[in-house]
């Protein structure tokens, strides 16, 4: 059978969901981002044809290729062994299946978007982030980190002792904020967010999917 490559830039929270996933499941995959020089080939015709909407993570197995990291992620569980990370109770699988959706829709908008993207690809004069921007996102950044802060209080995952997708999704966001200049103070007002990174940087996945740009940070 065919190995799973990933098609992505390591530096992705979404594409280091997968690479997750693939770790937690003992998976092995490639990491490539194939015809991927930059953020600009995001809308080639060429990556149009694998992903329509022009974003990452892809999934390709042989002649298989799906994209969205939830699709790919069940097509991973279906697919082979390993521990399962979707899970089997129908109250489990829609409480994490709830949170990983308000992850996408409501979190990484605001944490993601509006702030860290700030930081990564900053937009102002001379190349600088844009304090306003920045400045403007920080208090919804702060009521996004306590919703999720409360969901985190039976820890140190959503679901307690158990690993899910929905925690996969989590990590990489979280690991970001960790970095940024207000990292600190923020993670210091969330203790359940910062008691989850904690538990989960002591997985082997963890250490096998850092982004290049977080090891330089450390």
């Amino acid at each position: 059978m065919s190995q799973i490559e990933i098609i992505g830039f390591d530096a992705s929270t979404y594409v280091r969901t997968t690479r997750l996933f693939c770790e937690e499941k003992g998976i092995a995959y490639t990491l490539n981002p194939a015809h991927l020089t930059g953020p600009q080939d995001l809308s080639s015709a060429i990556h149009l044809a694998f992903h329509p909407y022009g974003r990452i993570p892809v999934m390709r197995h042989g002649d298989v290729v799906i994209f969205e990291t939830s699709a790919i992620c069940r097509y991973l569980e279906a697919t082979f062994g390993g521990p399962r990370l979707f899970p089997e109770s129908a109250v489990d699988a829609a409480r994490a299946e709830q949170w990983a959706s308000a992850l996408h829709c409501y979190f990484n908008p605001v944490v993601v978007r509006r702030y860290i993207l700030e930081y990564a690809f900053p937009k102002g004069e001379d190349g600088q982030p844009r304090r306003d921007a920045i400045d403007a996102a920080l208090p919804d950044v702060r009521d996004q980190l306590q919703i999720v802060n409360e969901a985190l209080t039976d820890g140190p995952y959503f679901l307690g002792e158990t690993i899910t997708l929905v925690d996969l999704v989590l990590l990489p966001m979280v690991d970001y904020v960790a970095v940024m200049p207000e990292g600190d103070e923020l993670l210091a007002a969330a203790s359940n967010v910062r008691r989850f990174r904690d538990a989960f940087s002591k997985r082997a996945s963890y250490g096998a999917t850092l982004p290049e740009r977080l090891k330089n940070a450390a």
